[in-house]
């Protein structure tokens, strides 16, 4: 494997986590350029370039689709799992994401293992697939720590909900205003980073005593936290609906391994089984936000040593032979393989629903045609398509496709 593939990659929205790690790793090693949110430059230099494959993430992203579009191979970084947080059943968007994809990149073990239960259940296909967790670069790691502030100073750098009435909805889990309220009534300084990019907003944290701070790149933030006693990993759990809450359990977040590469220890509270990977080592697991327990938090974190070898053990870097596995993976699909639509599944519309529909599209005339993220070429009738409201919509108000509906 050399450094000069030709890749590219896309990521749309937060520039933060799996945007940022997994993807500078990738670019670093094996070459390509990143392309951020601009769909005109993604369609010129896929013109220009012709890509061996392109890397795009996944949740509820429709960034795929450009890839199948062109028919390039794509590698799947599956960060985060849409209808596991959600408990949807709608799940045509997914299957189409999940089964086109050349190779796939899960953040954690329980998501691999919930699509290999739906692969199962629902006989959907999986293609190569590897855990691979969002851990720091080796080299922004190279940075001289900062002073210790004096007294407790507790960080937590992540996203943020602001409002706390937006408790219980599907990201409810990250109101954190009661827990960073106890945290501080127990005489710590609580510190906030937020990855939303929404600092302005954040005045009901401000409020309850928050220090608020202007978003930093990652490894200026990594040096900023060192100066801290701790970092926070944890959920709020009240008034979350309990899918969404559940789902948090089987996440690894970037916060597992972001404080130890600061240096500092990580408290961890309501935050599932990654939990496991640091208590003991580089953190501490809390049961409750008592004010005993917070209070002897310090005494414990005493008993933290946290060196130069665990730091460097824990990066990206250690995982090189999984990132050539599933780039050499990608690169063997065959890119003239004819795109698998998802097959229509009669449960979608059991409640009586008029979306989603199966569908199948003719194009009428001698020109290729682009509508709803799709491509239908001239004189060819596509085969059945499950498509939403807005995707139905925009391919019905073309003059040149016809619609034929099987459901």
């Amino acid at each position: 494997m050399t450094a000069d593939k030709k890749i590219i990659y896309y990521i749309t929205r937060w520039r933060e986590g799996t945007a940022y790690k997994n993807i500078n790793f990738m670019k670093d090693n094996f070459g390509g350029e990143i392309i951020a949110d601009d769909i005109s430059q993604l369609k010129k230099r896929i013109k220009e370039l012709k890509p061996e494959l392109i890397v795009v993430r996944g949740d509820h992203r429709k960034d795929y689709q450009i890839a199948l579009k062109h028919n390039i191979p794509y590698l799947l970084i599956e960060n985060d799992v849409n209808s596991l947080r959600r408990g949807t059943k709608d799940m045509a968007q997914e299957r189409e994401k999940i089964e086109n994809a050349a190779a796939i990149i899960f953040t954690s073990e329980e998501h691999m293992d919930y699509y290999k239960g739906v692969e199962k259940k629902y006989k959907w296909k999986l293609p190569y697939c590897e855990v691979i967790y969002t851990r720091p670069l080796k080299k922004d790691l190279d940075f001289e720590p900062k002073e210790k502030l004096k007294g407790l100073h507790l960080v937590y750098a992540g996203g943020l909900v602001t409002s706390w009435h937006r408790r219980k909805t599907h990201y409810g889990y990250r109101c954190y205003h009661k827990i960073f309220k106890e945290f501080i009534r127990a005489g710590w300084t609580v510190h906030l980073y937020s990855a939303s990019y929404n600092t302005n907003k954040l005045s009901e944290y401000h409020d309850i005593g928050c220090i608020i701070h202007r978003n930093k790149p990652y490894k200026e933030l990594l040096k900023e936290m060192s100066q801290y006693t701790a970092g926070l990993h944890s959920y709020n759990k009240e008034g979350v609906p309990e899918k969404a809450y559940n789902y948090t359990q089987t996440c690894r977040g970037n916060k597992i391994w972001d404080y130890l590469a600061a240096g500092i220890p990580t408290i961890g509270y309501q935050a599932g089984n990654g939990m496991k990977i640091y208590e003991g080592k580089w953190g501490i697991v809390i049961k409750d936000l008592k004010s005993e327990t917070i209070k002897g938090i310090p005494k414990r974190l005493a008993k933290i040593k946290i060196t130069k070898r665990m730091r460097k053990s824990n990066t990206v870097d250690r995982d090189l032979k999984k990132y050539k596995k599933v780039i050499e993976e990608t690169i063997k699909a065959d890119k003239k393989k004819k795109n698998k639509e998802p097959e229509y599944i009669p449960y979608r519309n059991k409640n009586g629903e008029p979306f989603p529909k199966c569908i199948v599209v003719t194009n009428k005339g001698p020109r290729e045609i682009e509508r709803a993220n799709r491509l239908f070429k001239p004189f060819e009738t596509t085969k059945p398509l499950i498509v939403n409201k807005r995707e139905w919509k925009e391919i019905k108000a073309h003059v040149g496709l016809l619609i034929k509906h099987l459901d």
